[in-house]
């Protein structure tokens, strides 16, 4: 949950101007004996405001129920966020939190609300469509993984065939 604190950051700057942020909590990410895969929806309520503890989380969270409805409706990875505008449009998706990009989108709607105050004319909508690349920092990756258990990490391991634990990050740096 590395995306966190940056997206406090943009809550803070962006409500006072009647945005609303919300987190979705879907699934348990990296399910492990310490948090595992969701059985019932008080389990998974209960993970819900787990990670709001321990992450320090100020948005609201809300608890998708157990067959993962809203999940499904958005896409099936853990990390994706939408940008809607009051219309009901969605205006920014992304398969990954990235509040720089996140930041931007939310200026533009800004933007386009004073073009329609100022009655300026508007051609048409514009679609963009772009990789970028996510960094991961292993100290927050480790953290997870841990906090999770064992389980959480033999099964990356197993899908990656390796698990950047600081540590690990550390000794390349020094090594």
């Amino acid at each position: 949950m590395g995306e966190v604190p940056p997206l406090t950051e943009l809550y803070q700057k962006y409500r006072p101007r009647d945005f609303e942020f919300l987190i979705v909590y879907v699934r348990e990410s990296h399910p492990g004996e310490n948090f595992a895969h969701h059985t019932s929806i008080e389990q998974k309520a209960t993970h819900a405001n787990k990670l709001k503890e321990l992450e320090n989380v100020q948005l609201r969270i809300l608890v998708d129920d157990l067959q993962g409805r809203v999940h499904r409706a958005y896409g099936l990875l853990s990390n994706m966020v939408y940008l809607i505008d009051r219309e009901g449009m969605v205006v920014y998706k992304s398969d990954w939190t990235n509040a720089a990009e996140l930041d931007e989108m939310c200026g533009s709607l800004l933007r386009l609300d004073k073009m329609k105050k100022e009655g300026a004319p508007i051609i048409r909508k514009g679609v963009s469509q772009r990789l970028h690349w996510i960094p991961m920092d292993p100290a927050l990756r480790e953290r997870v993984y841990r906090r999770s258990g064992e389980k959480a990490i033999k099964d990356y391991f197993n899908v990656f065939g390796f698990l950047p634990y600081a540590s690990d990050a550390e000794k390349r740096k020094n090594g």
